[in-house]
């Protein structure tokens, strides 16, 4: 009699998910693992299509964990496992009802077929896509150039576009020269390269009139163009940077042309010379986290980084709030010790507070520390100093 008082109450449960209205079990399965989200269409008539009007999709096969804590459809990335994931992504997009328009869809896997690739991205783009999120670790054999309907997609507010290479810098994934996306509101890419322009330059954002959020990561310019032009009217938050993985020997110069910029922020190597064709009198927060390696003893290169990270400074001069990383303020500390150097500090105007994060690897900032933060600021008496510690 347990027994079957047990059973019932289970029945009833599940008859009283099952009398939920299709808007919430379709929210709840958002929450689920794709593959146990196609599973559940065995349960009854009520289920059996029901995941078929998903607008929003996560196909994640990455077996270190790092994009997403669901249980991946495969965890091993074998060629067996490699091709299995690929049908089983093209099953699920060729289930799912064509009809209806896909908000969000986010795709994360390893060493991906590049038939793969282009179908998860045609079918983004035919799908009016709002949210498109797609990052893939790869060694594509030869220069795999992403297709145009992605950058022509009408609809897409957000695209984040995130390779990982581990191959030579020759292979590369192209980027188109310009984007029609005119409801595009934040861009992410990384391991990409910009194409050139007809006139020799490259300039691939000034066409997206809305974008409000950029971020620029160990990219390259194809035919080691001398300059990327980061140009646009609206663009209020910046990102540039590189890091460890990035194999590029050509150091190109950044040149901004963003008259609304309020918040920058340069992280990795200093090795990208920025500039500004405008005076960013919007500058509200900037930001300086590189890496480097403290104990290399030659004084040049410390030198020639140092005088780089000197120079993003000038950019900023309008800048309200400063935040510097202890590592920076090492490589400054170690640029000012060489006071035979004729060095043009910058001027801070507009300067109220600068904040210096202790990270992993913190500097002390003893005295010598401090004076690092006064070498900069010595034509900036008005800016408070703050000592912040970060995880």
């Amino acid at each position: 009699m347990k027994r079957q008082r047990e059973s019932e109450r289970d029945i009833n449960d599940i008859d009283r998910l099952s009398d939920l209205p299709d808007f919430v079990l379709l929210h709840i399965m958002e929450f689920m693992d794709i593959k146990d989200v196609v599973q559940t269409c065995i349960l009854s008539k009520r289920w059996k299509n029901l995941w078929k009007s998903m607008t929003n999709l996560t196909l994640h096969c990455l077996d270190d964990g790092r994009t997403s804590t669901r249980v991946s459809p495969l965890e091993d990335t074998d060629q067996t496992c490699i091709l299995s994931f690929s049908k089983f992504v093209s099953r699920i997009l060729s289930d799912r009802d064509g009809s209806l328009p896909l908000q969000h869809l986010d795709f994360a896997h390893r060493d991906t077929p590049e038939i793969t690739l282009l179908e998860v991205m045609e079918y983004a783009a035919s799908h009016n896509v709002q949210q498109f999120r797609f990052r893939v670790e790869f060694d594509p054999p030869h220069t795999f150039e992403l297709p145009l309907s992605i950058f022509c997609c009408r609809s897409l507010t957000f695209l984040k576009l995130d390779f990982w290479i581990f191959s030579s810098a020759n292979n590369k994934v192209k980027f188109p020269k310009s984007m029609n996306l005119p409801a595009l509101k934040s861009l992410h890419v990384a391991f990409v390269t910009f194409t050139t322009n007809d006139d020799g330059c490259v300039e691939p954002f000034s066409t997206c009139k809305m974008l409000n959020t950029l971020l620029v990561v160990n990219c390259y310019l194809q035919h080691d163009a001398q300059a990327l032009y980061i140009t646009n009217s609206n663009l209020s938050t910046l990102t540039i940077g590189s890091s460890f993985m990035y194999q590029g020997t050509h150091h190109y110069k950044v040149v901004l042309s963003t008259p609304k910029l309020s918040s920058i922020t340069i992280r990795g190597r200093p090795i990208y010379q920025v500039s500004s064709v405008c005076n960013l009198p919007f500058l509200e927060k900037a930001k300086i986290n590189i890496f480097w390696n403290p104990y290399i003893k030659e004084d040049l290169v410390a030198i020639r980084r140092g005088l780089v990270v000197i120079s993003w400074l000038h950019v900023f001069d309008n800048v309200k709030i400063m935040t510097l990383t202890s590592m920076t303020l090492q490589l400054l500390k170690r640029l000012s010790n060489h006071g035979s150097m004729k060095i043009q500090h910058p001027c801070f105007s507009r300067l109220k507070s600068v904040e210096v994060e202790r990270g992993p690897l913190p500097m002390a900032l003893d005295d010598k520390g401090i004076s690092t933060v006064k070498y900069l600021l010595q034509n900036s008496p008005l800016a408070n100093v703050d000592i912040i510690t970060c995880s």
